[in-house]
């Protein structure tokens, strides 16, 4: 049974920074990118999606999340021009090293065949709309490369939209004070991320809305409305009704997501998929997973609206069972066992019809 899963950091093992275009960062900078990933990402130094564990892993493809934390981390909210072309450095990147090996999808027609020819495949994905460097035309060279969704908000404000915390153990409060001191309250959405969001619609690359506040989130959900009821996503999330943080998806939020025809990607992640209360001596492994399925499903009525984002390497420690890609097959064979009639709306089949309907590519 092929797997197709809507967000992971493959890129992240990349050089830091994806292509030294302006000189080499502080040597302060790298280290801290190096020890970052030590304690917060890698598996005993290793990265938890590489090439071979990919190719190891479940039938199917990824999300293949581009992303440059130097781009985002230490500093304020006014855009970074340069950005957009570390981006694209990071694409590069990445398809030189998978060229010959994983097929880069470029539409959603590509990705059908891939997956149904049982082929290892990828597709490009951005998260955090800071990338396009203050810029909304950039949205078009993206469109060109065949990306598929942007997440527009992500773990700062930085002129776009606002954010939710998403550092574990990080009090709400102190997140605010202390890392995210430009972020003011009701503002959602602003003009730039108007215009952002407003750009991706019209280019066809899907609008996912994690990380966003609730006022952010509604303000996406209203645009893509107003768009033709173009669907929208959360590609890697957990839910408040079996997490209650507000990082993860509202009932409301939910509602509106599968009115939308859109789906919500489950991350793998036992801290937004657990209680607060649970988070010392709380349950792991892939029951945490069902309950946060069964609860969506108890929402929407269906499992139409249920698909699987890792989130491997975006900095998470993973439910037990599925602790880098190459274990995905437990991951695939458990969903499989649990949910035998939906296990291919879940696994697959719910993130490739909202591809096939939001995603145009070239």
């Amino acid at each position: 049974m092929p797997f197709l899963d809507l967000h992971a950091h493959f890129p992240m093992h990349t050089r830091f920074p994806p292509q030294m275009v302006q000189g080499p960062p502080p040597v302060g900078k790298e280290l801290e990118f190096w020890l970052a990933n030590q304690l917060l990402n890698y598996q005993g130094g290793t990265p938890r999606v590489t090439l071979d564990e990919l190719i190891a892993g479940a039938d199917g493809g990824i999300g293949s999340v581009l992303y440059d934390p130097d781009d985002e981390f230490f500093h304020d909210a006014t855009p970074i021009p340069a950005a957009f072309d570390h981006l694209l450095d990071q694409m590069a990147n990445v398809e030189k090293e998978v060229a010959g090996k994983v097929t880069v999808v470029t539409n959603p027609t590509q990705l059908e065949q891939c997956l149904h020819a049982h082929e290892k495949f990828m597709f490009h994905c951005v998260e955090g709309a800071l990338a396009l460097g203050g810029n909304p035309d950039n949205v078009d060279v993206l469109a060109a490369r065949g990306v598929a969704y942007m997440v527009v908000a992500h773990l700062f404000y930085r002129g776009v939209a606002t954010c939710q915390n998403a550092f574990p153990f990080v009090p709400d409060a102190l997140f605010q004070s202390a890392l995210n001191p430009d972020q003011k309250a009701n503002v959602g959405l602003t003009d730039l991320g108007r215009q952002v969001v407003g750009r991706l619609l019209d280019k066809g690359i899907l609008v996912d809305i994690t990380h966003a506040t609730d006022q952010a989130q509604n303000e996406m959900l209203q645009m893509a409305r107003d768009h033709g009821n173009a669907p929208v996503i959360s590609s890697h999330n957990g839910v408040r009704g079996t997490s209650n943080y507000p990082l993860n998806l509202s009932e409301d939020t939910v509602r509106q997501i599968a009115a939308s025809n859109g789906v919500v990607g489950i991350i793998l992640f036992p801290y937004w998929l657990r209680q607060p209360a649970d988070q010392i001596f709380g349950k792991d492994g892939f029951s945490l997973l069902y309950d946060a399925i069964d609860w969506l499903q108890s929402i929407t009525g269906s499992y139409d609206h249920i698909a699987i984002g890792s989130d491997l390497d975006g900095f998470i420690h993973p439910i037990q069972g599925c602790a880098d890609y190459s274990q995905t097959p437990a991951l695939v064979a458990a969903i499989r066992a649990k949910y035998a009639q939906a296990a291919d709306q879940i696994l697959w089949g719910n993130a490739l019809d909202v591809l096939q309907r939001g995603w145009t590519g070239v």
